[in-house]
């Protein structure tokens, strides 16, 4: 039978999200595997939801890779349209798909540095980072070979992170991405990390 992940259901993660829960099932079926989703309680955010992919037989110490989304879209969105599953199966590793929050234009969003957010305060990094280390903990997954790729505002996370969190992901892949207002310029990772960009179908 389809291996249940019952996820996320610390306090520890304090993130201002948004998201509505409604027309979606407590659990639904997706290529053979189940998946549940569960909020991040805490008294004064509301709810958060991340999505979490382990292939039936997963090794111990496996990889894992984030995948996340655009500007305005949402996990649920970049989950069905990437196919990331099929090659989770094939090349064993987790997968976490991560929800942006809303922002002050109403739009679900990572917190990279564009201008329209300025007043937005949320912490993607730290969100990040201790949603990776719970997911390395909690299902014995590697620490050495974490990833994080994205798509469009994703693309953009992905090097924020190897600019302030290279600690914890060891390399990018970044579709339709870039360095946001200068921060290369500003760019101080603890180490050096792999980027591939992809901005068209020739790259």
């Amino acid at each position: 039978p389809p291996q249940t992940i019952k996820f996320l259901s610390t306090s520890n993660f304090f993130r201002n999200a948004h998201s509505s829960t409604s027309g979606l099932p407590n659990r639904y079926t997706l290529l053979g595997a189940e998946f549940q989703f569960a909020p991040i309680p805490d008294a004064v955010y509301t709810l958060q939801m991340v999505y979490f992919y382990k292939p039936e037989y997963l090794p111990a110490q496996a990889p894992l890779v984030f995948v996340v989304h655009g500007y305005s879209g949402s996990a649920l969105d970049i989950m069905n349209y990437s196919g990331f599953e099929n090659l989770a199966d094939e090349h064993g590793f987790a997968i976490c798909y991560p929800q942006g929050s809303i922002d002050s234009e109403g739009n679900t969003f990572f917190n990279v540095g564009y201008a329209i957010n300025e007043s937005d305060t949320v912490d993607d990094v730290k969100f990040f980072q201790e949603l990776a280390t719970h997911l390395q903990e909690s299902h014995n997954l590697s620490v050495e070979n974490t990833f994080s790729t994205g798509m469009s505002n994703g693309g953009d996370m992905c090097y924020k992170l190897a600019c302030e969190a290279s600690e914890t992901f060891s390399a990018f892949g970044s579709v339709a991405g870039s360095m946001i207002n200068g921060q290369e310029l500003d760019c101080n990772p603890s180490s050096f990390s792999s980027i591939i960009e992809i901005h068209g179908t020739n790259d």
